[in-house]
């Protein structure tokens, strides 16, 4: 069970609503555990409602042909799977999942507003995440409903992680670590950026991983950003940038390699970011805003060596890149909670010297903070065919 059923009581008593109606595939799977390949990757629409009364059974909505799917894992924990018609008499296997298909909602529209019928909650405040939904409900039923904003409670919600969360999340932070140290491997052999980013996208998967995002950037000092497909030669940097998904949860961690051996001013400027980094840890604290610790990390930085350092960026990490509220900027500050999983980008560019990224995943939890990805953060060097972790 990923969902954190009593933070979700909270958040909803706090929003003053009797259910929340979920409708896309990373919030339907977070509430209910429920993952079909119909249901993720072809488009069918699987919902969840989940009351606030425990007494009341949560329910999977989904297509005719979908209930009788295998789910990835375990499946949903919840008991009530309720079909709604797709085609009439189309199920798994090419046979009706009920008896009786014409007794079968005709939408997911009709099948929500039957459950709600059902259990008294018609009259109620409901947050959906698709308010459309909920407007379109109310339409047809000509019921008191009252619709409330339901994507930003979800993202609410999701900030605490559960500990089968965070199983999958250090799954997802090894499978990015090795695909960029496979990247890494290549551009030693003497691969150009293009060819590293080839690597990523395919030994990820090799890993059972997921690739999503990789931003990999070579980097000549005193000239500046070089072409992907650009030769590299001793000197240059290269910087990874990276996230991969296991079981949809998703990572994001940052890592700089040197063409040859690094310079000495290209280690005190890269040691002076990760030994920054360390010495920010203790900035962040459950009630901390996160443009006050960004402020904070950049002043460690600035003192452990890299004057020059101007900003990092710090944001939330769970099924969404950004998973945490943010009705109008994914980029604007929230309050850092306990529980949180959180990633703080943390670039540099010193014109003369090279480009630098230094990016962890870390969980706020009891006053502590956690690394989940490796802690080894020494500098990526491409020497002789191979990568070295260097002081």
């Amino acid at each position: 069970m990923l969902l954190n059923r009593d933070r979700a009581d909270a958040i909803m008593d706090r929003a003053g609503v009797a259910a929340v109606v979920a409708t896309t595939p990373i919030n339907v799977y977070y509430l209910s555990s429920w993952a079909t390949d119909a249901a993720w990757a072809f488009g069918d629409l699987a919902l969840v409602v989940l009351p606030r009364d425990r007494a009341l059974p949560p329910a999977v909505i989904t297509i005719e042909i979908d209930s009788g799917q295998p789910q990835q894992r375990d499946g949903t924990w919840m008991d009530m799977v309720r079909p709604y018609r797709r085609t009439a008499g189309i199920g798994a296997g090419g046979k009706s999942v009920s008896g009786d298909v014409g007794a079968l909602p005709p939408d997911h529209a009709s099948a929500v507003a039957s459950y709600l019928w059902e259990f008294g909650l018609l009259d109620s405040r409901i947050a959906f995440e698709d308010r459309g939904l909920g407007y379109d409900i109310k339409a047809a039923t000509n019921a008191a409903l009252e619709i409330a904003e339901g994507r930003d409670l979800l993202r609410d919600i999701r900030m605490v992680k559960t500990s089968a969360e965070l199983v999958l999340m250090r799954a997802a932070a090894r499978k990015t670590e090795l695909g960029i140290i496979a990247a890494a491997e290549a551009v030693a052999a003497g691969a150009t950026c293009a060819e590293a980013e080839r690597v990523f996208w395919s030994a990820v998967p090799l890993f059972g991983g997921r690739p999503v995002f990789l931003l990999i950037t070579p980097y000549r000092p005193g000239i500046g950003r070089l072409r992907k497909s650009d030769a590299l030669q001793p000197g240059d940097t290269v910087t990874f940038d990276a996230t991969a998904e296991f079981d949809h949860y998703s990572s994001d961690i940052g890592r700089t390699a040197v063409i040859g051996e690094p310079s000495a001013e290209q280690r005190r400027r890269f040691n002076a970011i990760r030994t920054g980094w360390r010495d920010a840890l203790p900035e962040f604290r459950p009630g901390v805003w996160s443009n006050a610790v960004e402020r904070k990390v950049v002043q460690h930085i600035q003192a452990a060596g890299n004057p020059d350092f101007l900003g990092v960026g710090i944001h939330s990490v769970g099924l969404e890149h950004t998973d945490h509220p943010h009705p109008g900027n994914a980029l604007a500050p929230f309050e850092l909670i306990d529980g949180v999983v959180l990633s703080c980008d943390c670039p540099w560019i010193g014109p003369a010297i090279g480009k630098f990224h230094f990016e962890d995943l870390i969980h706020l939890h009891d006053g502590a903070v956690e690394t989940l990805n490796d802690s080894d953060s020494r500098l990526f060097a491409c020497v002789d065919g191979r990568t070295i972790r260097v002081e």
